[in-house]
């Protein structure tokens, strides 16, 4: 199995906006491939995309094989 170089950390918990004023926050159940994820929030799954997302890498890096 071929591994990425830099591996997205597990999340515990996340934030989803419902819209401009409202938001969920619960525990990851799931991440898909495409960003969104999948959060408990009491009252049931809610699957979205998270607004405390991790820094991504410039895209510089994998080119001069840097490992930050």
């Amino acid at each position: 199995m071929i591994r990425a170089v830099f591996p997205t950390p597990i999340r515990s918990y996340a934030t989803i906006a419902l819209s401009a004023y409202r938001s969920v926050q619960g525990p990851v159940l799931r991440e898909y491939r495409d960003g969104r994820v999948m959060i408990d929030t009491g009252h049931g799954p809610m699957t979205g995309q998270p607004l405390n997302r991790p820094p991504r890498a410039p895209s510089w890096m994998p080119i001069l094989g840097l490992g930050y």
